[in-house]
């Protein structure tokens, strides 16, 4: 029994030790040694002196978790918000421009050469501010109903919600409705009910969606109806169990893409960064040039085969059925876009369907083209454009359209997930 109690006292001494960050991560997560085994610290800095809580095996390493900074490292920054450390929205504020910068890239440079291609020609990287014009932020009503409403993102290392108040990577315009929005919260949900709010700044104001298990009451239904006056949202929609109900539309949710107005779906994708937008537009735009006729795979709501329609045709395919009535709709009105509803996932467009066209554009979720991107590299196409939010499925997808016969020409990374390890890349392939 006496020998184990001290094995188990041991294992539990074990799990807190101090060690000293000497490197960064490919995810920007410090790495330290115990033992001479590696340690996975987030958060730590090369030169960190730290006492970390020792979790679970991560491949041949551990995973650490800092309970007590002993001696800061001169390449430490200050962090831009309060929540730094605890909210699981941003996790490199701690890093200085440098590191920041070679985490960002050394990232993309290792994953690249993972399948064989040279990082020689990534081309420098674009930033923008951090200035997010959507946010899905949950909400929690404690049980105790005179407590204080919880809104914003969940902990970095759990569920529980980090109580927002502050948040350098919103646009000032979302984060000011987020109080607001606490205040009639006890109005909206049952004590300890919890939600989600998805807000979006579109072209024609803010645009509010709750997300929550039951259908509003005829309460919520009012004191929303008096909110979006109160605050001059465009619209508020009401989501439950896939059902969308209408709150109130003081004017019509749309976006302008290219100066054409596209009706915004309740919750539909947007790239987060109106600046990052433009950029990728440009970027897109410059790699096809005058190539028509032109395909815009995992087309959205238009951003790509918008732009590029004003040189010539352009057939946009998207799975999603509101993404194509919108895009639909608005195509109508002009001579070059024309508009079809795959899933490309399971349906790629493939020999004779890709033999009509000069150029395509493709901008998957982070999951990847995976199928399309196999047609694509059989195909004939002069220029293909990847738009990716995930390097790793970006360099799978690109290998395939290397063996195919394609010469990546260059990668783009825009820093649009500023804080974040996430990088969005363009890369242009050409026959």
């Amino acid at each position: 029994m006496r020998t184990r109690r001290s094995a188990s006292t041991a294992t539990r001494v074990a799990k807190t030790v101090e060690l000293t960050v000497d490197a960064l991560g490919g995810q920007g997560d410090g790495i330290g040694r115990y033992n001479g085994v590696p340690v996975f610290v987030p958060l730590g800095v090369p030169g960190d002196r730290v006492r970390v809580a020792l979790g679970s095996r991560r491949g041949d390493a551990h995973e650490g978790r800092i309970v007590e900074l002993v001696e800061a490292s001169a390449r430490r920054a200050e962090p831009a918000c309060r929540h730094f450390g605890r909210c699981g929205g941003c996790t490199l504020q701690q890093l200085t421009p440098e590191d920041y910068r070679a985490v960002k890239l050394g990232a993309l440079d290792a994953t690249l050469r993972r399948v064989g291609i040279d990082p020689a020609i990534v081309a420098p990287l674009r930033t923008v501010p951090p200035a997010r014009r959507r946010a899905r932020l949950g909400i929690a009503r404690p049980q105790n109903p005179d407590a204080r409403t919880l809104i914003g993102f969940r902990r970095q290392f759990g569920h529980q919600l980090i109580d927002l108040a502050e948040c350098p990577v919103l646009e000032p315009g979302l984060f000011a409705v987020v109080e607001p929005l606490r205040r009639i919260a006890p109005d909206l949900l049952a004590p300890g009910a919890t939600a989600e709010a998805m807000l979006t700044r579109c072209d024609s104001g803010i645009d509010l969606l709750v997300v929550h298990a039951h259908p509003p009451s005829l309460v919520a239904l009012e004191v929303l109806a008096a909110f979006a006056a109160e605050r001059d949202l465009a619209r508020i929609m009401w989501r439950a169990a896939g059902n969308d109900f209408p709150v109130v539309e003081r004017r019509p949710a749309r976006m302008i893409f290219s100066g054409t107005r596209v009706a915004l779906p309740p919750g539909a994708f947007l790239q987060p960064s109106a600046a990052a937008e433009a950029i990728l537009v440009e970027e897109v735009a410059a790699a096809i040039g005058e190539r028509r006729p032109a395909l815009d795979l995992y087309a959205g709501l238009g951003t790509f085969a918008l732009a590029l329609a004003a040189a010539g045709p352009v057939h946009a395919v998207e799975g999603d059925a509101a993404a194509v009535a919108a895009l639909a709709q608005a195509a109508g009105r002009l001579p070059h876009v024309t508009v079809e509803r795959r899933d490309l996932d399971h349906d790629p467009l493939t020999g004779n369907e890709l033999a009509r066209y000069a150029a395509a554009v493709f901008d998957p979720p982070r999951a990847g083209a995976a199928r399309q991107a196999a047609a694509l590299a059989g195909s004939l196409i002069e220029t293909v454009v990847a738009v990716s939010c995930n390097p790793a499925t970006f360099a799978r997808d690109a290998a395939r359209l290397v063996a195919g016969g394609y010469r990546l020409e260059h990668v783009r990374p825009i820093d649009q997930f500023v804080w974040t390890p996430h990088l969005e890349l363009v890369g242009v392939f050409r026959r």
